[in-house]
């Protein structure tokens, strides 16, 4: 049985794209981004291992990993894709951005073809999502 201390670094562990992502943004760290892409993508896929040994039912592991991301899809969803520029809260934009920017490169060199800023973020997420499943799946009880 896992102590609390370690539910709750795994509850951090989930903030790790976004504080990368708020410090890339604000402060405009030259990170170079293959490496942070292929360093994020381990550590999400380390982060799903960590989810998928919780002792609740996985489903609940899964969402609880993935809430983070769940919470900043949906609103990624609401002011790129719902909304028009106009209407778009600039604030929430930028907050959903920082969470899947280690996941941006990636989606851009994978998918050249596409010169859309908001698909690429659309396939960003989608990518953060395969990693975090692919840990998550592979060493599930």
């Amino acid at each position: 049985m896992k102590k609390i201390s370690n539910y709750i670094v795994d509850i951090l562990l989930i903030l790790a794209p976004f504080i990368y992502g708020y410090l890339v943004n604000t402060l405009i760290l030259p990170f170079y981004p293959f490496t942070m892409q292929l360093v994020f993508f381990i550590f999400w896929f380390f982060v799903g291992i960590r989810f998928s040994k919780w002792n609740i039912s996985k489903w609940k592991s899964f969402l609880i990993g993935n809430s983070l991301w769940l919470i900043s899809f949906v609103l990624f969803i609401w002011q790129f894709i719902l909304l028009d520029d106009v209407a778009r809260n600039i604030n929430i934009a930028v907050l959903v951005q920082n969470c899947m920017l280690p996941f941006v490169y990636g989606a851009a060199k994978l998918l050249p073809f596409i010169h859309n800023g908001t698909i690429i973020m659309f396939n960003a997420y989608i990518f953060m999502l395969i990693a975090f499943s692919i840990g998550f799946f592979v060493k599930k009880k």
